[in-house]
């Protein structure tokens, strides 16, 4: 009897279970089928592909040349450009207006861009109506504290100074450059106040290269920079200065690693001609510019570019800029028009201008100058240079 009252019971049990399997098995009606996921590594690496593809359509990779003086990021106008363009103003009386209305804006004015540096024009006003250079704390004390101005300096030593170091390479020799027999290190007189090298080593001028040559670069030297950094270096000397001009190709490696070799450059020149004051790097824009006309002569446009320290420390840069400042001012005396915009661009990046105080980069002409056009520039830009050295060493 007890066996026979618990068979409902494991019928009933044995029933439900059945039905309940079939029920799992059975597809709901009218329900969409679950999404299966993809598992394999191939699907999920070309999904990753399709990723990739549509990042890159929408931020296309940047040039690997850049301007010298171009910026990493798009730069939106300021308010001012705005302001002028909605008013259909032009842009060089705008500026003009400026100049006399706000002393000192001209200099920190971007030639390229029509954006106020706020920082720089404070900086550059206080230093000019005060005489004091805000980043020199001598000064400021001895204006704090007249009576420092009577302490005499303290004197120099009388230890012996040892000779530079020699340079690497000081006298090898490329029969294909210009001067001083081809000598890669080129000396013009006795203890050189000024240094000139070449970062962008290799650029060159479109009237003497084939047609279509883009970038205008070119390994034969006197139609190069180089070229132009020697006619600097003669126009120098003839003025009673004595010059270094420095022919390492530092664009052997490509324009990329350009700077890298340009900074060891640099280095050995101030290492071993430690009496250099002004050190010049010297370049040719990157795009075309118009030739000024000085004197009934065509003569290439200088800009002065000014390496400030946005994005990496440069100790520097303010006597660089009083240096820049001197400079074109005195462009701007001997051969009025000559420089580009305003004269100074000041950007963010340092350039290898850490290096010492008065380490400017000089742009001369562009791409279509003229060699002409480039020697009658120099030469004009000697003639600032010995009044600049002549008065006060730049940066102090």
């Amino acid at each position: 009897m007890a066996k026979r009252g618990w068979t409902p019971v494991v019928i009933w049990f044995r029933t439900t279970t059945k039905n309940r399997y079939w029920a799992r098995r059975r597809k709901p009606a009218g329900r969409a089928p679950r999404l299966q996921w993809p598992k394999s590594l191939a699907v999920w690496y070309g999904l990753s592909l399709l990723g990739a593809v549509g990042v890159l359509w929408r931020f296309p990779p940047a040039p690997t040349v850049r301007p010298v003086t171009a910026s990493l990021y798009p730069v939106r106008p300021s308010w001012l450009d705005r302001t002028f363009t909605g008013l259909k103003a032009p842009v060089n009386a705008a500026e003009d207006w400026l100049n006399r209305g706000i002393p000192l804006i001209g200099l920190v004015l971007s030639p390229h861009q029509f954006a106020l540096h706020l920082g720089a024009l404070v900086s550059t006003g206080l230093t000019e109506v005060s005489g004091v250079r805000l980043s020199s704390l001598p000064a400021l004390l001895q204006v704090a504290i007249p009576v420092l101005k009577a302490v005499p300096p303290p004197t120099e030593s009388k230890t012996p100074i040892a000779p530079p170091p020699a340079i690497p390479g000081a006298n090898e020799r490329d029969a294909s450059l210009p001067g001083d027999q081809g000598r890669v290190w080129a000396v013009l007189g006795q203890t050189p106040v000024v240094g000139i090298y070449q970062t962008h080593s290799h650029e060159s001028f479109w009237p003497y290269l084939p047609s279509g040559t883009n970038p205008a670069y070119s390994t034969y030297w006197p139609r190069t920079i180089v070229q132009v950094g020697w006619w600097l270096a003669e126009a120098l000397h003839r003025q009673g200065l004595s010059v270094v001009q420095s022919r390492v190709d530092n664009m052997a490696e490509g324009v990329l690693a350009s700077y890298s070799q340009a900074y060891f450059t640099a280095k050995q020149l101030i290492r071993g001609y430690p009496t250099v004051k002004l050190l010049i790097d010297l370049h040719r824009a990157s795009t075309a510019v118009a030739p000024a006309e000085i004197r009934g002569q065509a003569v290439s446009r200088i800009l002065i570019v000014v390496g400030t320290n946005k994005l990496l420390p440069n100790e520097y840069w303010h006597q660089n800029l009083t240096a820049a400042i001197k400079l074109a001012k005195a462009l701007n005396r001997i051969a009025p028009g000559i420089l580009q915009g305003n004269g100074i661009d000041m950007v963010p990046y340092r350039y290898n201008q850490e290096l010492m105080p008065g380490d400017l980069m000089i742009e001369v002409g562009g791409p279509n100058s003229t060699l002409g056009e480039e020697k009658r520039a120099v030469e004009e830009l000697a003639l600032a240079i010995h009044a600049v050295l002549s008065s006060r060493q730049p940066g102090s």
